[in-house]
C-alpha cells in the first residue's frame, strides 16, 4: 500500500516539475529585455516555493565580481547575503567559481576549511543549503541559491539533477541579458563615437573651448565617472592647457601622471596621493601624425574596473580628441601666421599714409610751439594778462591731446599682439578708419563721403584686423583716383545690411576700374598691377575677412571706378 501511495505522489511531483519548467522557461525566454528583471524574481520565486524553501538569491557574476542581485524571502525571513561574497563565504564562493554545487543539508557537513563559512551560516541563521553555479556553455554566469531558516533538508541527486535542468533557464536568461546589455553598451558607444566625430570635426578656433566641454561632458556621462579632463602639453612638454568636466583641472598636479601620458603610456590606477578622493583613474596619450599632444584622464570616486574592451573604446575615443587638438593646434599656428602677415600689411600700409601723418602730427606740434612762444612773451609783460594765459595754456592741453590721439590710433595699428575677437560697432570701426586717412585724403585733393547706417547690429571680431581691410580698401581706392584725367575725385565709405545675418562695408572710387584679367587674379598672393607694390594687401584682406567668417568681393561700377566690400556675419544689438 506504501509503494502505491508513493507513485501518485512521484507522479504529481513529476507534473509539478514538468510545470514549473515549461512556465520558468516561457517566462525568462519570452519575455522582453525591460521585464527580464521581474520575470527573473518571479521565477525565483516559484523555484524556492516549489521547493519549500525561506529564501531564494540569483546572484550575478560579471568580470570577476558578484553583481546584480534578485532576492525572495518569505515574510519576516532576512534576505540571504550574496554567496559570492567572498569575504563570508570563501570556500561556498571557491567551490562555486570552479563549477560545482554546493548543497549542505545541514551546516555541520561543512569541511573544516570552511569554518568561516559556517559562521556566517550560523550568523544569517542558515540550517540547510543549495548553490548552483549558472553556466551557459562558457564561464560562470552567476549563481541561483536556495536557504532553508525554519528546517534542514536533505539534496537526493535526483532534486539536484532536476534543479540543474531548471537552472538552465536562469542561465540562458542571464547569458541572454548580458548579451543585450553588451549590444546596449556598444551602441551607446557608437553613438557617442559618432557624437564627438560631428562634435569635433572642423570646430573653429572660436567655438574649440565649448565643443571640448561638450565632448567632455558626453565622455563622462557615458563611462558614467565623475571626472573627464583634457590636458594639452606645449612643445616642451609640460602641461600647457587644460579643460575639465568641474571646471578646473586637477591633473596638472600630478606630475608624474603627466610624465607618463607624455611619455605615450597607459595609466591605470586606483588611488592618486595628490587627490585622495579619487579611487580610480584611467589617463591616455593624445596621438596625431606619431606626436603625443595631450592626454584624456576619466576618474571616479569609487572603486571600478576597467576591462580592455573599454580601454580600446577609450582609445577610440582619445583619436577623435587628438584629430581635433591637432586641427586646433594647426589653426592656431595658421592664426599666428595671419597675424604676421596681417601686422606686416599694417606696416606696410602706414608707410603710404607717412606724409599726412606727418601733416596730421606736425598741425599740433607747430600750434604748441607758437602757443608757448606767446605765452613766454606773455610772462615778460607786466602786468601780465592772466586770462590771456589761461586760454593759451588750454590751447596747448587740447592740441597735445589732440597729438596723442594721432599716436594712440597709430600704435593700435602698428601693434603685435594677441587677436582679440570681440563684440564691435562696425560703424565706430568705420568711422575711426574714416578719420586716420582724413589728411591723406586732403592732400590728395579728394572728396571722401561716409555714409554709415542706422541701427545695424553689432559683429564679432578684431577691431585691427578689420580697420586693416577697410584701409587697405581705402588706399586702394585713392591709389586708383591718381589718374583723374580732369574727373572729381570721389571716395565713398558706406555701411549696410547684407541680408538677416550679415552686415557690409564697401569703399566706391571713381578711379580707373579693374582690369577684366585681373578680377580672378587680384586676390592672389604676390599679385599686383602697381609698379611698386607687393601684391599681399587684398591678399591679406580676404584672409584676415574669411577669417572672421566673411567674404571680400571687387566689382567695377556701371559709371567708371571700382567698389571693394566685405561682408561679415552679425551677432548682436543694434549699434546706434
Amino acid at each position: 500500500m506504501a509503494r502505491g501511495r508513493r507513485a501518485p505522489r512521484l507522479l504529481e511531483d513529476r507534473v509539478r516539475f514538468e510545470t514549473l519548467l515549461s512556465d520558468l522557461f516561457a517566462g525568462l525566454i519570452h519575455v522582453d529585455a525591460s521585464g527580464l528583471d521581474a520575470a527573473l524574481e518571479n521565477g525565483l520565486h516559484q523555484m524556492v516555493a516549489f521547493l519549500g524553501m525561506d529564501r531564494g538569491n540569483l546572484d550575478e557574476y560579471i568580470d570577476g565580481r558578484p553583481r546584480v542581485r534578485v532576492s525572495w524571502a518569505e515574510p519576516g525571513i532576512a534576505m540571504l547575503p550574496s554567496i559570492l561574497a567572498a569575504e563570508q563565504f570563501p570556500w561556498t564562493a571557491d567551490t562555486l567559481r570552479r563549477g560545482s554545487v554546493v548543497r549542505l543539508p545541514r551546516t555541520e557537513a561543512l569541511p573544516e576549511e570552511a569554518a568561516a563559512d559556517r559562521a556566517s551560516y550560523e550568523r544569517v541563521g542558515t540550517r540547510s543549503h543549495l548553490s548552483i553555479p549558472l553556466q551557459a556553455g562558457g564561464p560562470m554566469l552567476g549563481v541561483l541559491s536556495f536557504d532553508s531558516v525554519r528546517a534542514e533538508r536533505d539534496w537526493p541527486d535526483e532534486l539536484v539533477e532536476r534543479l540543474r535542468l531548471l537552472s538552465e533557464a536562469f542561465a540562458s536568461a542571464l547569458q541572454r541579458k548580458r548579451m543585450e546589455s553588451v549590444l546596449g553598451e556598444r551602441l551607446h558607444f557608437q553613438r557617442l563615437l559618432s557624437d564627438l566625430s560631428a562634435r569635433l570635426a572642423n570646430v573653429s578656433a572660436l567655438d574649440f573651448e565649448k565643443t571640448v566641454y561638450g565632448a567632455l561632458g558626453a565622455i563622462r556621462d557615458f563611462l558614467g565617472v565623475e571626472r573627464a579632463e583634457l590636458v594639452e602639453f606645449s612643445v616642451h612638454g609640460g602641461p600647457e592647457s587644460s579643460w575639465s568636466t568641474l571646471g578646473t583641472s586637477d591633473m596638472t598636479r600630478v606630475p608624474w601622471l603627466m610624465a607618463n601620458v607624455r611619455d605615450g603610456h597607459v595609466v591605470c590606477v586606483s588611488r592618486l596621493e595628490e587627490l585622495p578622493d579619487i579611487k580610480s583613474l584611467v589617463a591616455l596619450p593624445l596621438r596625431a601624425a606619431g606626436v603625443v599632444l595631450g592626454g584624456l584622464v576619466v576618474a571616479a570616486v569609487a572603486e571600478r574596473a576597467w576591462p580592455n574592451e573599454l580601454i580600446d573604446q577609450l582609445r577610440l575615443v582619445g583619436e577623435a580628441v587628438a584629430n581635433a587638438l591637432a586641427s586646433a593646434q594647426a589653426e592656431r599656428e595658421a592664426a599666428r601666421l595671419r597675424q604676421h602677415l596681417a601686422h606686416i600689411g599694417r606696416v606696410s600700409a602706414m608707410g603710404e599714409l607717412t606724409a599726412s601723418l606727418a601733416h596730421e602730427l606736425n598741425q599740433p606740434l607747430t600750434a604748441i610751439l607758437n602757443n608757448a612762444e606767446v605765452a613766454l612773451r606773455q610772462l615778460g609783460t607786466a602786468p601780465m594778462n592772466l586770462a590771456a594765459l589761461r586760454e593759451i595754456l588750454a590751447d596747448i592741453v587740447a592740441d597735445d591731446k589732440r597729438a596723442a590721439d594721432v599716436i594712440h590710433r597709430l600704435r593700435a595699428l602698428l601693434r603685435k599682439g594677441d587677436l582679440a575677437h570681440v563684440p564691435l560697432d562696425i560703424n565706430d570701426v568705420v568711422a575711426e578708419v574714416a578719420h586716420l586717412v582724413r589728411n591723406d585724403v586732403v592732400l590728395r585733393k579728394v572728396t571722401m563721403t561716409v555714409e554709415l547706417a542706422p541701427s545695424l547690429p553689432g559683429i564679432r571680431g578684431d577691431r585691427v584686423q578689420i580697420q586693416q581691410v577697410i584701409l587697405n580698401m581705402v588706399l586702394n581706392g585713392l591709389e586708383a583716383m591718381l589718374d583723374s584725367n580732369g574727373r572729381e575725385r570721389v571716395l565713398a565709405i558706406r555701411t549696410a545690411r547684407a541680408g538677416e545675418a550679415e552686415i557690409m562695408v564697401a569703399v566706391e572710387d571713381v578711379g580707373v576700374g579693374i582690369d577684366g584679367n585681373d578680377v580672378e587674379r587680384m586676390f592672389e598672393p604676390l599679385y599686383t598691377t602697381k609698379p611698386e607694390g607687393l601684391g599681399m594687401g587684398l591678399a591679406i584682406a580676404r584672409t584676415i575677412v574669411h577669417a572672421h567668417g566673411g567674404q571680400l568681393h571687387a566689382s567695377n561700377n556701371s559709371a567708371g571706378g571700382a567698389t571693394f566690400g566685405f561682408t561679415l556675419p552679425v551677432c548682436g544689438k543694434p549699434s546706434h
